[in-house]
């Protein structure tokens, strides 16, 4: 966004490093197995949609709310928080302390619409055939270890953000496509499936998060050639979880026109990510 750039003391590169760069592109022909797509607008480096609200570091600020204080946490103390305050290797992401209504700012104008627009698209789906699901991508760095570190990890907070049964399916796709996978290690589930997966209600929310490596050349935040296998390969899953939810909420020939509804008011939504 515009000004953003001018408070950082953190190059642009090691900024794209720490975001999901190139997620929205390995998601382009989801909506073809009949999934709405909502799509992040702005990097991770301006604030951290997969955090809830109140993870601000309150040090960061000039003028911190006292009720920061009362709310830290590892990933807050790690400096990645709602609003981060580093960058790729723990790089200083500003050069100033910032102000409190600069995190208002951003809240209002990102964050609040981002989890509004998926709420209502969940409580819509929910409406509509009695459950919501939500997928929720993101990408990973690669550890120094790379023998041991999984290819995939699909966190539904330890079964509570979603059914077993979509967990178990998700993993056996990617392990049949030949990619190693962990559950919930390292990655459990972030504020996205805390704050939407209630499986007791009939919403369901499964995080995954994809290593990096296999279709990016870290260094430089570009694509490499397993990029497009990869996205084939998100395709062919999302197909298959799409069949996996219809036939969990019954869906047929007479409900499709909700579907469509649905798919419909999630595309006047926030639009695509950038790259």
């Amino acid at each position: 966004p515009k000004g953003f750039l001018e408070t950082c003391a953190a190059s642009t590169l090691d900024l794209r490093r720490i975001e999901d760069a190139y997620v929205d592109r390995l998601l382009t022909d989801v909506h073809q197995s009949g999934s709405p797509v909502i799509c992040g607008l702005v990097a991770r480096g301006f604030v951290d949609l997969n955090r809830a609200e109140s993870e601000m570091d309150p040090h960061m600020f000039e003028d911190p709310s006292p009720a920061w204080f009362g709310h830290r946490s590892p990933r807050v103390d790690a400096g990645l928080g709602c609003i981060p305050r580093v960058a790729h290797n723990g790089t200083p992401i500003y050069r100033r302390k910032l102000r409190r209504e600069e995190a208002d700012r951003r809240m209002e104008q990102v964050y609040k619409p981002y989890h509004r627009a998926l709420e209502a698209l969940l409580k819509r789906a929910q409406a509509m055939f009695g459950q919501g699901w939500l997928i929720d991508c993101h990408s990973m760095p690669t550890e120094a270890d790379t023998a041991r570190a999984p290819d995939i990890v699909i966190g539904d907070r330890f079964g509570a953000s979603c059914g077993n049964g979509l967990s178990d399916l998700v993993e056996t796709l990617f392990r049949e496509r030949g990619y190693t996978t962990a559950r919930n290690t390292p990655y459990a589930g972030g504020y996205a499936t805390l704050a939407h997966g209630q499986p007791s209600l009939g919403r369901h929310a499964l995080q995954i998060e994809i290593r990096r490596r296999l279709y990016l050349d870290e260094a430089n935040v570009e694509p490499h050639e397993g990029f497009l296998t990869l996205r084939r390969h998100m395709s062919e899953i999302a197909h298959e979880i799409c069949a996996y939810t219809r036939a969990e909420v019954g869906l047929n020939a007479e409900n499709t026109k909700k579907k469509a509804a649905l798919d419909a008011s999630a595309a006047k939504g926030l639009g695509r990510k950038r790259p």
